[in-house]
């Protein structure tokens, strides 16, 4: 039967390329992000934690973070990626030990309830009638006061969401719905972040009619995926964590020309003809800029010719060239400082009706044809500003017999 996760769910939404190459062509990568890597480091500490408190051990906080620095250096390899060169392997691992730190410090002696699932699978039907199901894994599930269920997670991430974020959230939405009805007399269920970058917890309660309306809102996105025929690369800032890029046709070729040595990365042929194609159009670019000027030089010296020698048509060997020249009076338009004086004048005049509430195009045409008072018409021309329009029309001469 079909089954989905979260982090399934979201590959898809990112990149329907990535979806397929991961989840249909079951495509291994070696590599990591060292985000992750040290996101799951952390989760290692954390799970250690809960598990020795359920045999009645309380690791210190030195013993935890011996654990911590033993399991990087037991799972550290060249294929753990640092995407942002600013920072190094070093600077990560000290951030996870701040979130272990800050995390131990903030809830020590860890008594805030009694743990009854850590690493707890959950496997629940989505729509049964479709054969939809979800899986998952909740970092830790506690129970407080015999009655209130706490689903906790551990976020490493460097960004802390707002409270609107978390009310949306998925993935422990999901969790809600895996646990729900799997312990007794259980009245209420918390979800529980903790983001430990940021030695924050966000919580967040879903009502019956949250969890029906994601129930829906997760079989449409499941039909589109199984409906989904072509899985086409999706570009986004998160490209660059991708592992598949490698595989991906929008980012491939980046990826093999950055990894070729300086002589031959300007010789491969992509690069090259990339490379031309730039230049090319830059230089069409130059000549377009030249030519543009010389127009305007050319058009200048034609109005001039043309109003020196008192022309309107000024013939070549194979086209006239037809010269208009207009000067227009302008009137404000709406949204201009001058348009409501205007208005307010033409009113008091009792002409208001007469230019069709005060079209511009038909006041202009009033007073060219001189049905205005001439002392009227010039107090209103008062208001206008005078625009020039010059034209060079080209037509091409007929051959004659």
């Amino acid at each position: 039967m079909p089954t989905y996760s979260h982090s399934q769910l979201s590959t898809y939404e990112t990149c329907p390329h990535q979806y397929r190459l991961h989840y249909i062509q079951k495509i291994k990568v070696d590599t990591a992000g060292i985000e992750a890597f040290m996101g799951s480091r952390v989760h290692d500490a954390l799970e250690k934690l809960y598990r020795d408190l359920k045999m009645t051990k309380l690791n210190t906080l030195e013993e935890l973070l011996t654990f911590y620095h033993q399991s990087w250096e037991k799972n550290w390899s060249e294929t753990v990626q640092i995407i942002r060169k600013e920072y190094s392997a070093e600077d990560y691992r000290r951030l996870g030990e701040k979130c272990i730190t800050d995390y131990y410090k903030r809830y020590y002696p860890f008594d805030q309830g009694k743990t009854l699932g850590i690493e707890e699978t959950i496997y629940f039907p989505l729509e049964e009638e479709k054969g939809y199901w979800i899986r998952g894994v909740v970092d830790r599930i506690a129970l407080l006061d015999g009655s209130i269920l706490e689903i906790h997670d551990y976020k490493t991430s460097s960004r802390l969401p707002g409270q609107a974020d978390v009310e949306a959230d998925r993935q422990l939405a999901f969790y809600h719905m895996g646990v729900e009805g799997k312990w007794k007399d259980i009245k209420e269920i918390k979800l529980i972040w903790h983001y430990l970058a940021f030695d924050a917890e966000i919580q967040s309660l879903r009502t019956p009619e949250k969890l029906q309306q994601l129930r829906q809102e997760t079989a449409e996105l499941i039909r589109r995926i199984e409906s989904d025929r072509d899985f086409s690369p999706r570009e986004s800032p998160l490209c660059d964590w991708c592992d598949y890029q490698g595989l991906c046709p929008k980012r491939k070729h980046r990826i093999v020309a950055e990894s070729l040595p300086p002589n031959e990365y300007l010789q491969e042929e992509g690069v090259d003809l990339v490379n031309r194609l730039v230049e090319l159009k830059e230089k069409k670019g130059v000549l377009i800029e030249e030519i543009d000027s010389e127009l305007a030089r050319v058009e200048e010296a034609l109005f001039a010719y043309a109003q020196r020698e008192e022309l309107e048509a000024v013939y070549g060997r194979d086209f006239v060239a037809k010269i208009k020249a207009e000067i227009k009076e302008k009137y404000p338009l709406k949204g201009d400082p001058n348009r409501k004086a205007l208005d307010e004048f033409i009113k008091n005049a009792g002409k208001w009706m007469e230019v069709s509430d005060l079209n511009p195009w038909m006041l202009a045409r009033i007073l060219e044809r001189g049905g205005w008072p001439p002392s009227l018409a010039k107090k209103v021309k008062e208001f206008s500003t005078i625009e020039k329009n010059r034209s060079i029309t080209l037509t091409k001469l007929k051959v004659r017999d």
